[in-house]
């Protein structure tokens, strides 16, 4: 049985408290790039930079999301799990050397 990051984190609340606040930072500031290269992307109607926008956000809030949502809120397996979460980020890696080679 695959055991996912979340399953893992042992300590004291404390030690609990900060690993879910520092995950809902990560996720927090990638949507937040993400609004930023929208932004961008009205001002300057360059593609590259809406597509590197996805890839940021798949790479680093959207995973970090799912793995929290389909953990807590779901049984699925923890191996669909990662593998989910997987696929998400190689799909933004594949988006963002997409958007720098097309460049």
């Amino acid at each position: 049985m695959m055991v996912l990051p979340l399953q893992t984190v042992t300590g004291g609340a404390g030690v609990v408290v900060v690993f879910f606040i520092s995950l809902l930072i990560s996720v927090v500031l990638s949507f937040v790039i993400g609004l930023k290269g929208i932004r961008s992307y009205r001002e300057s109607h360059d593609r590259g930079i809406v597509l590197l926008t996805v890839g940021i956000v798949l790479l680093s809030g959207v995973p970090a999301g799912i793995n929290v949502a389909l953990t807590t809120l779901t049984a699925v397996p923890g191996w669909t799990v990662e593998t989910t979460v997987n696929l998400i980020r190689l799909f933004g890696l594949v988006i963002i050397l997409v958007t720098i080679y097309d460049q």
